[in-house]
């Protein structure tokens, strides 16, 4: 190549002298001629050269090296890239200056990595003290920074027009942004160590020279810092309009025009996302590594963690609303036609690079140990509002509306995005603990507040199927989430460990507190702490076995104080009750099942309130019965609601406990043999709490005793048991049922306890003539029947919850006897016992028809065959039309009157109506279960099953 091309290039590049020359060189440059590419090119080449090495030296060293200063070099590549981008026209121009920063970037970088190789091998050389380093750095920075200036002014404006400088900048820009800013760590490290080292003997005014030069570190900061600020409004620019067109295209408002355009789409999208995270993973370290100088006036901690805290307010919104196009890509995916199936695909895939990139930026912030950015990232999450993610477009299928919309989806593309950072930074918490007082607040606010927003997309609607199966599975996760979070400082093995494990329990016994929660967060709460409680118990460790018992014991207590709120109750002994009665058979559940037993009869016990009398509150109408002084027993009040769920509680412990070989507490075993010694003499009055007619002891103690039998199954096993004198059964059922009956006509003035007192007995007599298993007679069948039509006459003009309570006990009843008729019972005992429910059967109202409805056509379908006609003949016509639609397999509406086809729209009133009967009337054994805030494994109104998988 001959000297006068050297020189033109070398004037092209800014080498030259001559100013003006060179602006003309760089003019002509732009015009696609033979001349001026080759002089580009040859720029390009001498760039490529030794001539164009990139190394921090100084300027002096530089030249007699024979490499060009540091600054001229990147100027000249600068030079080159602003003739490739102005050579509108010259497309290989165009596609040179990608290639060109690409180059640059890579050779900043490269010299950023040569000097801190350097500082590592010379930590602790006199070297480093050399006044030379000073104008090394100095000049480094200065080339830097003029980068990017650069960038921001030149290239940030092109990168809009020619998409293809995305990959070449950016990847550059994060790459230098991250070797510039460890160097300023190490810089400041070393700064902060010297003032440590020789402050005291020294003072301040011995130090000035390292406080100028700290100065100048952190104005270089703070202008690094402002770029990377306005870098990051730049990508999150271009990530809304990529976002922006995938919705659209998701949406069915303008699709794409190619397979091609839809894959460069998302591929941009999927860069911004790895670039935006790695620049603020930069900012936070660089945040990080300034913001405690000790002996710098200037750094504002209050200031950084604003920008901070303003960056990741800009940044959430967007990663929440790829987390919700993720999600409506995924229910469209299955409908969608080939030509769009590959931009919905690659959508689904970008909602987990969006959690898997915010998990990262957490799980640096917990490398750092840097709480503080770690609960202003929870609280930035959880600040977000729909309208910062709307673009105002509405979710449209196959041409058609829905109902499922962007904000439909947002709590739960929200919770999809923190099941996905939680959980990796449980993980990295594993091997770099740190303590986040936030933890608990954050899954708080998910659990009570986004949680409940997603109930509507778990109902089993077959046109929304796609997303009800989406949002099970995210709250399936969740699940697992929360009950990490549970055990996140459990894991813990310093001194601290029990009080944090007591601390724990406190958060999670106050969330079962919160009054307004919605049901799908009780169930999300429930089944944690079920899981927490399982993995304690399977743990061969003494801090979480400790945290099982500890957690049951708690919850023991509070199910049998009197100061516990009753929806508190409610939902601790629902958790109780699952613990006793577990869905699936492990070595886990079988070991909190034993635990909770031993617990529960120890806590019981402690509460003695089997040994005073224990009245309703005013919460009842009961009569005020004034005390003897003589007496001494002073009442324990709770109201019947309390009542009942202890009842529920004592009757799933004992039916638990009765094959386990658990001893029953002393004082239990005595008032059952006392209670079960009056009931089998037929002495009504000789126990002690026959002195108070509406003492609710006899009720626990019924409700125990129904558990055994029903854990018993047997008359012998349940008498020896309790310990009383063995009888056969006959004589056992006919004691059972003089009892009850005197119960029964033995009413007192406070109609919720008798609507209680009704109740249990209906129970009583129904697990009785379970454990019996011999044919009914006719005088058997006949008293029943008497009973319940005086316990019917009592509850049906009662509204009261304890009275619709007792309606159903007493049809569960009336059928469980029906079902034991023979052949040998006559039709007016028949008649007689399937009329004492008509009453009940007449309400207009599904709500209290539709639970009895499986009763009943088990009822009729069990009968002798001479005896089926009798039941319909005394029910109302819209119990019949019911049970008439069962036989075909079909849903009647009692709203509507009519047989309705589920496929169709339908009110919402009636699809309530229908998906509770579908819910109830399949099974002939199901029932309501008190130990689900659903009823059963599943919400009635929607199906929604959180099952744990084993």
């Amino acid at each position: 190549m001959s000297s006068s091309s050297d020189d033109v290039a070398h004037q092209l590049l800014g080498w030259s002298t001559d100013g003006e020359h060179a602006a003309s060189l760089q003019s002509r440059a732009t015009h696609d001629t033979n001349d001026n590419l080759d002089s580009f090119r040859r720029a390009v080449d001498i760039l490529s050269s030794k001539k164009g090495r990139l190394s921090f030296g100084s300027a002096e060293s530089a030249s007699e090296s024979g490499n060009v200063n540091p600054l001229s070099v990147v100027k000249g590549y600068c030079r080159l890239v602003k003739c490739s981008l102005a050579a509108a026209a010259a497309v290989d121009l165009s596609k040179d200056a990608g290639d060109l920063l690409k180059q640059l970037g890579t050779k900043l970088h490269k010299a950023l990595q040569e000097q801190i190789e350097w500082n590592k091998q010379n930590a602790n050389s006199n070297k480093q003290a050399d006044a030379s380093l000073k104008k090394k750095k100095t000049l480094r920075n200065k080339v830097i920074l003029f980068y990017f200036k650069f960038i921001e002014d030149v290239v940030h404006a092109q990168i809009q027009k020619h998409i293809r400088l995305l990959g070449p900048t950016y990847r550059s820009v994060c790459d230098v942004a991250a070797s510039f800013v460890s160097l300023i760590q190490a810089e400041k490290k070393q700064m902060d160590e010297f003032v440590t080292t020789f402050l005291p003997s020294i003072g301040w005014e011995g130090l000035s020279v390292v406080h100028n030069d700290a100065t100048k570190l952190m104005k270089v900061w703070k202008d690094a810092n402002e770029f990377f600020g306005r870098a990051m409004l730049h990508l999150l620019s271009l990530l809304d309009t990529h976002l922006h067109k995938m919705h659209q295209a998701i949406t069915n408002k303008h699709r794409l025009g190619s397979d091609a355009s839809m894959e460069t789409t998302s591929r941009v999208a999927t860069f911004l996302l790895a670039r935006i995270t790695s620049l603020l993973i930069v900012i936070k370290e660089l945040e990080q590594a300034t913001k405690s100088n000790k002996f710098v006036a200037s750094a504002d901690d209050t200031r950084d963690d604003n920008v901070i805290h303003a960056m990741m307010q800009n940044i959430l919104p967007r990663f929440i609303k790829i987390s919700c196009l993720s999600l409506m890509a995924k229910a469209n995916l299955e409908q969608s036609v080939d030509t769009h199936k590959a931009l919905f695909e690659a959508t689904v895939g970008l909602g987990s690079k969006a959690g898997n990139s915010l998990g990262k930026m957490f799980c640096r912030d917990a490398e750092l140990s840097n709480e503080r950015a770690i609960n202003a990232g929870f609280s930035c999450l959880l600040e977000v509002t729909f309208e910062a993610v709307n673009d105002n477009a509405t979710a449209i299928s196959n041409g058609k509306e829905t109902t499922v919309s962007l904000k439909d989806l947002f709590p739960l593309g929200r919770l999809s995005l923190a099941n996905m950072v939680l959980g990796k930074l449980f993980a990295s918490n594993q091997t770099v603990p740190i303590s986040i007082d936030s933890m608990p607040t954050f899954c708080e606010a998910l659990l009570f507040g986004d949680v409940p927003k997603c109930y509507h997309l778990v109902a089993s609607d077959a046109a929304n199927h796609t997303h009800c199966s989406q949002a099970t599975e995210i709250l399936r996760s969740f699940v697992d989430v929360l009950e990490s979070a549970g055990h996140y400082i459990a894991a813990k093995t310093d001194a601290q460990a029990i009080q944090s494990l007591i601390h724990q329990h406190h958060v999670i016994v106050r969330w079962m507190h919160l009054s307004q929660s919605h049901p799908l967060s009780n169930e999300v709460l429930l089944r944690a702490v079920q899981s927490r409680i399982l993995s304690s118990c399977s743990a061969n460790d003494q801090n979480w076995n400790h945290d099982a018992t500890n957690l049951i014991s708690l919850m023991s207590q509070l199910t049998f104080s009197k100061e516990t709120d009753s929806l508190h109750r409610r939902n601790i002994s629902m958790l109780l009750m699952r613990l006793l009665s577990p869905e699936t058979q492990s070595d886990a559940s079988e070991l909190a099942k034993s635990l909770s037993i031993e617990v529960l009869w120890r806590e019981f016990a402690r509460s003695n309130l089997l040994r005073h009398s224990i009245c309703l509150s005013n919460g009842g109408i009961r009569r005020i019965r004034k005390r003897k002084r003589s007496q001494k027993k002073p009442d324990v009040s709770f109201s019947s609601c309390d009542i009942q769920i202890m009842c529920l509680v004592l009757e799933t412990l004992a039916s638990a406990a009765s094959t386990s070989e658990f001893e029953v507490d002393t004082i239990v075993r005595e008032k059952m043999m006392s209670l079960w010694e009056e009931i089998l003499s037929c002495q009504t009055n000789s126990s002690d709490m026959s002195s108070d007619e509406n003492d609710s002891r006899k009720l626990l103690l019924l409700s125990i005793s129904i558990g055994f039998l029903n854990g018993t199954s047997n008359v012998v096993n349940f008498l020896r048991l309790v310990g009383v004198t063995e009888c056969s059964s006959s004589i056992f059922l006919e004691r059972i049922l003089s009892y009850v009956e005197t119960q029964v006509c033995a009413r007192t003035c406070d109609e919720i306890y008798n609507s209680m007192v009704f109740n249990v007995c209906s129970s009583l007599l129904g697990a009785v003539l379970t454990c019996t298993d011999e044919e009914l007679s006719e005088s058997i069948a006949s008293l029943v029947g008497k009973i319940v039509k005086c316990i019917c006459n009592f509850a049906v003009n009662k509204s009261s919850v304890e009275a619709i309570a007792l309606q159903r006990s007493v049809v569960q009843l009336v059928c469980n006897v029906g079902m034991r008729i023979r052949s040998g019972c006559s039709t007016q005992a028949v008649e007689s016992l399937a009329g004492s429910i008509s009453c009940i059967l007449e309400k207009s109202s599904w709500y209290y028809i539709s639970p009895n409805l499986s009763c009943l056509e088990c009822f009729i379908k069990q009968h002798p065959s001479h005896l089926t006609h009798l039941l319909p003949a005394s029910t109302p016509t819209s119990v019949k039309s019911l049970l008439a639609s069962r036989v075909q397999g079909k849903i009647f509406s009692i709203v509507d009157d009519k047989v309705i086809d589920a496929s169709q729209n339908v009110p919402y009133s009636t699809f309530q109506e229908s998906s509770f009967l579908q819910e109830y009337c399949t099974d002939k054994r199901r029932s309501i279960s008190a130990n689900s805030c659903f009823g059963s494994k599943s919400c009635p109104r929607c199906g929604f099953c959180l099952a744990r998988k084993d």
